[in-house]
């Protein structure tokens, strides 16, 4: 029986592109690794979606032949970071993010990554946005990862991290093609699950990231970092509902440079009470907070938004951005990314605005990690989105793809390194015994979607843009006790069917409910403004608060504490 239970070397849990570059570069120095993916690799998470950039200082995209030369360097790329973080970015991982990504796009150019064009987004003092296909990165890196010998499963969710002696040691969970639980034995252990974007009702992230990569941490002993600090991306659709949370206005807006306009419904553009310089290319956290402003104070659209209009320009202009904005990544056809906005574009020539709101978009917190990558519990690792500090108070555009890249690289050598070094060996009977799951009980008979919708109300109402302690703590009363239904449904589980929709829901359900806890916890103690973070109640940035929240999980409950900012 003891060749029953597989070990190797390595698991990474997630097939994004943070994972795929861990996963690479652990097999490249000789360890043996298993890529875990609740998904299908290749064609889930968040890097699939990306038609964006990767954020390189103009020095170094000059050096890799794509500019002409620029007087930006990486000093500055940090020092843009660190500003638009609300210098809460731990300067540790900032500085190797800026540092370390010039040589993961060389590596990625040189398997054959097209280079569409250099964008200059917002926040950044110079252009420095590589610009992409996410979906072609991901199969590029798919493909360099097998051809280093990394094995995959998909379609596999890891509900938990085995631990035996203060290390990570494997990992358990629900094999969903067979329906049964299976366990993994591993010298490390690399989560890059991604992020909890689906925790909110209007969002642009994939389904499937609802914070199973914090959860994961959390019940292992490691800590949450600045969970608070929701990114939402201003200027997304809200309707059609088909349509409702893409970025398609933001693209062709501010984003690309086109310099549309944001108006109430009296027509009045309002970005010059909230940013009269930089007006709507201010940064991403400051248009979400004004749009929020005006629908609150009664100058909203009908849908809950504000109105986006290209009314000034010249009809042809916009016809102009497909040939140099990422072609081909927006289409002269007006194609993008599945759909087809040849109408809505031409409707918007003709003079018609387009209501657009925020949309929860990325999570600046996440696994607390040191320089390594590695998280409290020995073994154990972590990167892109899932993995926070980096990016402080909030992300510059561009920045969420240097992230994964450099990270993956860290963890997947700093993993290798520990699996090398050796750790407890731990015998079949004793995997088998620390994964063993709760005993049924008579527990909770909750439908799983309706706790899910449930969290993502209780995140809507709480954890939106704009914030008060009133509404924190009323989201904090009632989160808790959906954890505490989702938690009694999960118990009740039986690992005994293929492709049990119920049994992946309840688990997503409550992943999603202990993520909004985490976050409401850490909003309500930030009694300040800074970044995504803001609060009505105090407005302005505090430099008392200029400390990171930790979140851990101790007698079963979730408790709140502060950390020094590291550098």
């Amino acid at each position: 029986m003891a060749s029953s239970i597989p070990r190797v070397d390595v698991v990474v849990i997630g097939s994004g592109a943070a994972g795929l570059v861990a996963a690479q570069e652990a097999a490249a120095r000789g360890c043996s690794v298993l890529v875990l993916s609740k998904g299908q690799t290749g064609r889930s998470g968040a890097t699939a979606t990306i038609t964006g950039d990767i954020s390189v200082d103009g020095t170094t995209i000059h050096d890799l032949g794509l500019s002409r030369k620029s007087t930006d360097n990486q000093a500055l790329f940090y020092e843009d970071t660190l500003k638009g973080g609300g210098y809460l970015n731990d300067r540790r991982l900032a500085q190797a993010m800026v540092s370390d990504v010039g040589s993961e796009v060389s590596s990625l150019m040189a398997a054959g990554l097209k280079v569409v064009g250099i964008g200059h987004a917002p926040g950044h003092r110079s252009p420095r946005g590589v610009l992409v296909s996410g979906m072609q990165m991901l199969q590029l890196l798919s493909k360099k990862a097998s051809a280093a010998g990394v094995k995959y499963r998909d379609e596999f969710y890891v509900t938990d991290i085995l631990r035996d002696n203060g290390c990570a040691v494997g990992v358990s969970g629900y094999d969903m093609r067979s329906g049964i639980r299976r366990t993994i034995a591993a010298g490390a252990v690399i989560i890059a699950a991604g992020g909890g974007g689906m925790v909110h009702p209007f969002r642009t992230v994939p389904e499937e990231l609802v914070g199973d990569g914090y959860v994961l941490a959390l019940q292992a002993g490691a800590a949450l970092v600045d969970m608070e600090m929701i990114q939402f991306l201003p200027c997304c659709l809200v309707n059609p509902p088909l349509w409702r949370g893409i970025q398609f206005p933001w693209i062709i807006g501010p984003q690309s440079g086109t310099r549309a306009w944001l108006l109430n419904k009296y027509g009045e553009r309002f970005m010059a009470r909230y940013d009269a310089e930089r007006m709507e290319m201010s940064t991403r956290d400051i248009l979400s907070r004004a749009c929020v402003r005006e629908v609150q104070e009664g100058r909203g659209g009908p849908g809950g938004g504000v109105f986006m209009s290209w009314a000034h320009l010249p009809q042809d202009i916009l016809d102009f951005l497909p040939q140099w904005y990422g072609k081909p990544l927006l289409r002269g056809n007006w194609h993008w990314e599945g759909f087809d906005f040849k109408d809505l574009v031409a409707r918007i020539k003709q003079g018609y605005a387009v209501e657009v709101a925020p949309a929860a978009h990325f999570t600046m917190g996440g696994v607390h990690i040191d320089e390594r990558c590695e998280t409290a519990l020995h073994g154990l690792f972590a990167c892109g989105e899932v993995a926070g500090g980096v990016h402080g108070a909030n992300r510059l555009s561009g920045n969420a793809c240097t992230q994964f890249l450099v990270q993956g690289r860290v963890a997947g050598r700093a993993a290798a390194e520990s699996a090398k070094a050796g750790g407890p060996i731990v015998g079949p009977q004793t995997l088998r015994e620390l994964a063993t799951p709760e005993a049924k009980t008579s527990g909770s008979n909750a439908d799983a979607y309706v706790l899910l919708e449930k969290a993502q109300s209780i995140a809507n109402a709480g954890l939106n843009v704009v914030r008060s302690l009133d509404d924190l703590r009323t989201a904090r009363d009632a989160i808790r006790s959906v954890v505490e239904e989702a938690q009694n449904s999960c118990a009740t589980l039986a690992f005994d069917s293929a492709y049990n929709r119920r049994i992946i829901d309840t688990l997503e359900a409550r992943s999603a409910a202990m993520t909004v806890e985490a976050m409401v916890l850490s909003a309500i103690e930030r009694q300040e403004s800074r970044g995504a973070h803001y609060r009505d109640d105090f407005p302005e940035p505090d430099d008392r608060y200029l400390h990171h929240g930790i979140i851990r999980v101790q007698h079963g409950a979730m408790n709140y504490s502060t950390m020094a900012i590291n550098g």
